[in-house]
């Protein structure tokens, strides 16, 4: 290790070592379990990958055609990776005052940029490469060497020139759109990319191949190259392999200058969207009043900012997606959830609207009009997500043809949308994440404010308001009653008015009563009371950790996912575990992955929970803590 750092550059050496120990110093608390956790699912793709190239298959150039797929997938992977996971460790903006030349600095960077989990994993993946080359012959291992250094080297250069590109296309309308859809894509296929395999295992291509316009496809995009340079070298085809080589040589050099031109230069300006001019204040209707002035306002925000712009998107295509993509292999059973997955989603994305504002509260605190400024977000909410929520669902019920799904998608939407409003305008004030003014953003599109928490809790208490609705019809469903089902509509409008009404209530008191105070931890990021920080055991945490991820893969893919399939008859084998056992043992082993799955969730949570009561940091002891902390 030492030979090879004496060989690089000594801007690269020193980058590397400052990567190295804020790594090192960084792996603590949540971001070490995220960092083990991601960890761990990469070397299983990695190892997948690897997998892949030791398949024997009946037709010669499925397993080529599977690994330029799987390539595919890795160089995507790290192209939208800025946006989903952030910036790097060292920006270049951390060196723009030292006198160091750009591509001097370009070269440092891309340097450090290969210290971490994600490059090692993808070494190892692409080692896949020598693997399928070592049964084509030794010949072709000599080729495969260098094309899997510069397949390395490509996609970790092509993220750093991604990055730059989504800083510079996030601050526009469009460009948030698309950084909104990036962002759901990734998320659809982390929970549901299963599908993809069990429609590739449906269709029969692995035993008929793909075709020569997918093959030529996959191979065509530089991600293949390495790949065609190893066929090419087992053929004979020399030229060809060097050809591929030098092609992906020159890629990383153009990729090179042009990342090298992006760094140090002044900070771009933003874009400015101008209002109308010359409109009249309505003065009736919804948009009358002290309520009206806010839901002008905010409708006008929506449509023009770009950080609402995302908001709108990721949810309206994680639950496209999600329910769209079974379709592969001919299967509608998701299309009438589309409109209620994207009611809950559309909740989690809306659950820091206040944060997303900055210091402009200091406008509804002054004028007194909490209570104005809730409903007003309230509506301009439901004016958002409302009518593309209803042309969802009455487009995905009708081509479904699922006659019996109408009930469930009339009752459920409502609910879920009026729950959504007032869980939204709740959380938005009772766990606001601190974030940026709009003209202080970052480049990058998620980094306005850590809300993972607020949004995981969001998106499964988003889930409740449907339960009053859907009690109704599933009594429906079991005495096979019309008019209980239909019933269930009315519940479901009732349910979710109710709690708009409510809990935005809750929220305008919540926000007249602690408005100062989330004014000063927008302002500084600290809170005016005593923080109190309650300590987990590292066996706790890891006992959680380990009941989160096995409790989630027991419960969805191994328990409701072929419970969904025995129900309604599919028979797709894929990897559960169920469906591979004689019929009578499916139901009850099914059935069994639920229970044992919602066990481990249980497990988790008593895990993370205090043993303890928590104590103040400004007391130690716990004597004289806080009288709120001795009623907990």
């Amino acid at each position: 290790m030492a030979g090879v750092l004496s060989a690089l550059p000594a801007e690269a050496r020193i980058l590397i070592r400052m990567k190295v120990a804020i790594l090192r110093h960084s792996m603590t608390g949540g971001k070490a379990a995220l960092m083990v956790v991601g960890g761990v699912l990469g070397l299983g793709l990695a190892a997948g990958t690897i997998w892949l190239s030791l398949v024997r298959t009946a037709h010669p150039t499925v397993v080529a055609d599977l690994l330029a797929a799987v390539y595919l997938m890795w160089m995507l992977g790290w192209v939208v990776g800025p946006a989903w996971g952030g910036s790097t460790p060292l920006r270049a903006d951390h060196f723009g005052l030292l006198p160091v030349p750009r591509r001097r600095l370009a070269v440092g960077l891309l340097g450090a940029a290969f210290v971490g989990v994600t490059a090692a994993v993808t070494l190892l993946a692409f080692l896949s490469l020598l693997v399928y080359a070592a049964r084509l012959g030794p010949a072709t291992v000599l080729v495969a060497v260098p094309a899997v250094v510069l397949q390395l080297v490509f996609v970790v250069l092509l993220s750093r020139v991604a990055a730059v590109a989504f800083g510079v296309v996030a601050k526009s309308r469009t460009g948030a759109a698309f950084t909104g859809v990036l962002v759901a894509a990734m998320m659809v296929l982390a929970q549901s990319g299963w599908m993809v395999a069990v429609a590739i295992q449906v269709s029969g291509v692995l035993t008929t191949s793909f075709g020569p316009g997918f093959a030529g496809t996959v191979r065509a995009v530089p991600s293949g190259w390495g790949l065609v340079a190893v066929e090419s070298a087992a053929q004979g085809r020399w030229w060809w392999a060097l050809g591929a080589l030098a092609g992906l040589a020159l890629l990383i050099v153009l990729l090179l200058l042009a990342w090298s031109r992006s760094l140090g230069t002044p900070r771009r300006a933003r874009t400015t969207i101008r209002g109308s001019r010359g409109l009249a204040a309505a003065g009736r209707g919804l948009f009358a009043g002290r309520t009206g002035t806010v839901l002008r306002k905010e409708l006008r925000t929506w449509w023009r900012d770009p950080l609402r712009t995302q908001t709108v998107f990721v949810p309206l295509a994680w639950a496209l997606g999600t329910t769209l993509l079974p379709l592969t292999f001919g299967e509608k059973l998701l299309l009438p959830w589309a409109a209620p997955a994207l009611a809950v989603m559309a909740g989690a994305s809306a659950v820091n609207l206040y944060g997303q504002d900055g210091t402009a509260l200091w406008l509804t605190l002054l004028t007194g009009s909490e209570r104005a400024d809730v409903r007003g977000r309230q509506l301009a909410y439901l004016l958002v997500f409302g009518p593309v929520t209803v042309v969802v669902a009455v487009v995905c019920t009708a081509w479904s043809g699922l006659a019996w799904a109408w009930p469930w998608v009339l009752a459920l939407v409502p609910a879920l949308l009026g729950g959504g409003a007032g869980l939204a305008a709740l959380m938005s004030v009772v766990a606001l994440a601190p974030g940026p003014d709009a003209h202080k953003r970052p480049e990058n599109p998620l980094e306005h404010g850590d809300t993972t928490g607020q949004a995981n809790v969001m998106f499964w208490g988003g889930l409740l308001p449907a339960a009053p609705a859907a009690t109704v019809l599933a009594l429906g469903a079991v005495y096979d009653n019309a008019f209980l089902s239909w019933a269930g509509v009315p519940v479901g409008v009732a349910t979710g008015v109710l709690l708009a009404w409510w809990l935005g209530r809750v929220a305008s008191g919540r926000l007249r009563a602690r408005g100062p105070e989330l004014l000063l931890l927008m302002r500084t990021g600290r809170s005016s009371k005593p923080v109190v920080r309650i300590e987990v055991p590292k066996q706790a945490a890891r006992t959680a950790l380990i009941g989160w991820t096995l409790g989630s893969v027991a419960l969805f893919p191994q328990g409701l996912v072929p419970l969904v399939f025995l129900l309604v008859g599919v028979d797709v084998k894929s990897w559960f575990l169920a469906m591979y056992l004689p019929g009578p043992y499916r139901l009850p082993v099914a059935a069994a992955m639920v229970l044992i799955g919602s066990w481990l969730y249980y497990v988790a949570i008593r895990a993370g929970l205090p043993k303890k009561r928590p104590v103040g940091p400004e007391d130690p002891s716990g004597e004289d803590a806080p009288r709120e902390l001795e009623s907990v």
